[in-house]
């Protein structure tokens, strides 16, 4: 079974600015560059977790889902292929880009490029150092965050992530996102109907969540240095308890910027449907041709 959103990749127009949001801002540190200038960005023991390269889209172009190795990888592949989904084994190049040992690939029903991986390059002998001062990132066994997708059929998505990919749902949010997770961070991925949040992007945001409250509060402070959007006031939500804000990517996504997430125990966790997106804060930040952040 899947243990963690392990990695997710993106392309990109404007490399420079993205390197300085995810070094000066955000706190992420290069931990590499690809030839063709690929951004290796890490945020604890792994090589990378997020990769950005060079292209046109300015959205995400793959997701990274681990487990714990070679058994469990074709466990997944077989599972895959007895739903009907078309599985490929990850070419040399591939396999290289990521730093892993193997991975297969495929589609999720919204037409997400996926990817399962076993083996990722740990520099656990070389700690991990922010690129600016901050204590650090809760991620390690809990993944690099969390992922929200618009998607064109919600409950053919829901259905997949459960009954296909093995994650568990955590709950549901106004209107009709939903929320899964695969380990005790309350959730890796959430989904929303691409009708109930517009925007010029298939993703949403990710969250990265820090270690500390002044952390979060210095990056808000680093937002205004720097010249980043911010698109979303300090909040808090309801489900996972994420006291967070929100700034605006130079892809015109977001990242939202979280701290104090619950975690789920599986033996007591009941899953609930919340009709209010926040507890407090979390108020929009007009911003010319920006999507809102969703939920979560």
């Amino acid at each position: 079974m899947i243990t963690q959103l392990g990695y997710v990749g993106f392309a990109v127009t404007d490399l420079e600015r993205w390197e300085l949001v995810a070094t000066k801002v955000v706190g992420l540190a290069v931990s590499a560059r690809g030839d063709d200038g690929t951004l290796y960005l890490r945020m604890d023991e792994y090589h990378h977790r997020i990769l950005v390269h060079p292209g046109d889209s300015d959205d995400i172009s793959y997701i990274g889902w681990q487990v714990k190795g070679p058994a469990e990888l074709v466990a997944m592949t077989e599972r895959l292929r007895a739903a009907g989904v078309e599985v490929t084994p990850g070419t040399t190049e591939q396999i290289e880009v990521r730093k892993v040992r193997d991975l297969v690939r495929f589609e999720d029903p919204a037409g997400y490029a996926m990817e399962i991986f076993y083996g990722p390059l740990d520099r656990v002998h070389e700690p991990f150092v922010p690129a600016r001062p901050m204590v650090g990132f809760k991620a390690s066994e809990q993944g690099l965050g969390h992922v929200v997708l618009r998607v064109p059929d919600r409950d053919a998505c829901e259905r997949f992530y459960i009954d296909v990919l093995g994650l568990k749902l955590s709950d549901y949010g106004s209107g009709k996102l939903a929320f899964f997770h695969c380990n005790p961070r309350h959730h890796s991925l959430a989904i929303a109907p691409a009708d109930q949040i517009p925007g010029p992007r298939r993703i949403i945001h990710i969250m990265l969540e820090a270690l500390s409250l002044d952390d979060l509060g210095t990056a808000m402070d680093l937002c205004e240095q720097h010249g980043v959007p911010m698109l979303e006031t300090l909040g808090k939500h309801p489900n996972d308890l994420m006291v967070s804000f929100y700034l605006e990517t130079p892809s015109k996504f977001g990242i939202e910027y979280g701290f104090g997430g619950r975690d789920i125990d599986d033996a007591t966790w009941e899953v609930r449907r919340y009709d209010k997106r926040d507890l407090w804060g979390h108020r929009r930040i007009a911003q010319p041709a920006t999507a809102p952040t969703g939920h979560g």
